[in-house]
């Protein structure tokens, strides 16, 4: 049985045809989010569809299951690929619980994770993106180059700016735009 967790985070939803509003989400099951809203909008009605975008999860769509004062309760819909990475996610964020997280972008988990990490002229390492910020990336990596290292992330020039227990963090020299940021993006 997978150990209890609860994280709050800061996040926006959206009703089909209305503008984003600013809410807080208790996560505390990969299954089922309770929302309250932190701004002035509308409330769904059970068995409205919604999407949220949650800080440090990302795009989450889901059913409303109950209303409630200033909030809802939902369930996450989405295929077995989209919840594995939402349950990564929430897995990496129950373990940097308690940590002093200085990172300051949103993160997102991608759908392509698999990268090849250069880590010399003569090193290759396979390694799994954690999550993703425009301006760099915590990696799942057996080894762990010495800190202020240039590795190349894919197609991507980086440095190693921290230590984690299970791999590492990068800055990218050349941050992604706007434009170019989101789920499906390839290294």
């Amino acid at each position: 049985m997978p150990e209890q967790f609860h994280i709050t985070t800061k996040g926006r939803y959206c009703l089909h045809g209305e503008a984003d509003i600013q809410c807080l989400a208790d996560v505390s099951a990969t299954d089922v989010i309770e929302l309250r809203r932190i701004a002035e909008g509308p409330l769904p009605v059970a068995e409205a569809r919604i999407t949220c975008f949650l800080d440090n999860v990302g795009m989450v769509d889901g059913v409303v299951l109950e209303a409630r004062p200033g909030g809802f309760i939902f369930r996450v819909v989405g295929n077995p690929e989209r919840r594995s990475r939402i349950d990564a996610r929430l897995s990496w964020l129950r373990s940097a619980d308690g940590r002093d997280d200085q990172r300051q972008a949103t993160r997102i988990v991608p759908v392509h994770r698999a990268v090849r990490v250069q880590l010399r002229a003569d090193r290759i390492s396979e390694a799994v993106i954690a999550d993703l910020s425009m301006t760099g990336a915590a990696l799942l990596l057996s080894e762990r180059p010495e800190i202020g290292t240039t590795v190349t992330v894919g197609k991507r020039y980086a440095t190693v700016v921290r230590h984690t227990p299970d791999g590492v963090g990068v800055a990218f020299r050349m941050p992604f735009g706007p434009l170019t940021f989101n789920e499906r993006v390839i290294l």
